[in-house]
């Protein structure tokens, strides 16, 4: 679920878009990200990231891309060494020019990375771009500057290395430091697959062979068909709606 949105509901009206993401060559095979949202009344309610491993040697690098919508970066300018550091950055520009930056200022970046492979460990071209932002008294974003990089036969990418190097990225999920807790010691949290996806597929309607049909499987190179990733979902939520949210499934809402 889009953060902020509300669950779809009977009667709404929806369309779905989707993109690839990325194409890249792994050492298990090709990997092609898909990445989609769906739509209520023009606005993401739900963002879907899909990936697909295509099993084999691939050395078609000129075939392979990536598009990364990277996490927001905090970066604090404690001194005028920070500020004249990022200032002679060529990718980054100053909207306001009679308004300077300021030592002790907080700027968030917020950057969108495309890459294309010359070779596994570097690239064709970069293209970096995006926005940077200040927060106001309530703490609402504030544009003042943007990002702009392209360059060929890179590397690395110099913008993102800038970021994470001075900053601390917002909103990612941070693992507790005891490794979480228990939350209830009855009852057994494994699940058997079934040993025929054929009747999920009836009531799914997801007839892909690779869950029914064990040559398909093999041709794959799987050692046999393979339980949907929605039945391994609804029997996980079964287990967090009786659990955690104490048979109200009203509760749980992703």
């Amino acid at each position: 679920m889009v953060e902020g949105a509300l669950p779809l509901q009977a009667g709404d009206v929806c369309n779905a878009e989707a993109h690839i993401a990325s194409v890249t060559n792994g050492d298990a095979g090709k990997i092609v990200k898909v990445k989609g949202h769906v739509y209520r009344a023009g606005k993401p309610v739900i963002e879907v990231v899909s990936a697909f491993l295509y099993r084999g040697r691939f050395t078609d690098y000129e075939n392979t891309f990536e598009t990364t919508e990277e996490p927001d970066y905090l970066v604090d300018l404690p001194d005028d060494a920070a500020v004249g550091v990022l200032q002679s950055k060529e990718w980054f520009e100053w909207d306001d020019e009679s308004v300077p930056l300021q030592a002790g200022t907080a700027l968030i970046f917020r950057v969108q990375s495309q890459v294309t492979f010359k070779d596994k460990t570097s690239y064709r071209d970069v293209s970096v771009s995006g926005d940077v932002f200040v927060r106001d008294q309530l703490k609402r974003f504030v544009k003042v500057g943007s990002v702009d990089f392209q360059q060929d036969d890179c590397q690395g990418n110099p913008v993102v290395a800038y970021v994470q190097r001075h900053g601390i990225p917002q909103g990612r999920l941070v693992a507790l430091a005891n490794d979480g807790y228990a939350l209830t010691t009855e009852g057994s949290t494994i699940f058997n697959s079934p040993l025929t996806n054929e009747p999920y597929s009836k009531i799914s309607g997801d007839f892909n062979p690779i869950h029914i049909n064990p040559y398909f499987s093999c041709y794959a190179s799987l050692p046999g068909t393979i339980t949907h990733g929605l039945w391994s979902s609804a029997a996980t939520r079964k287990y967090v709606e009786n659990v955690v949210a104490q048979g109200h499934p009203e509760r749980v809402l992703a």
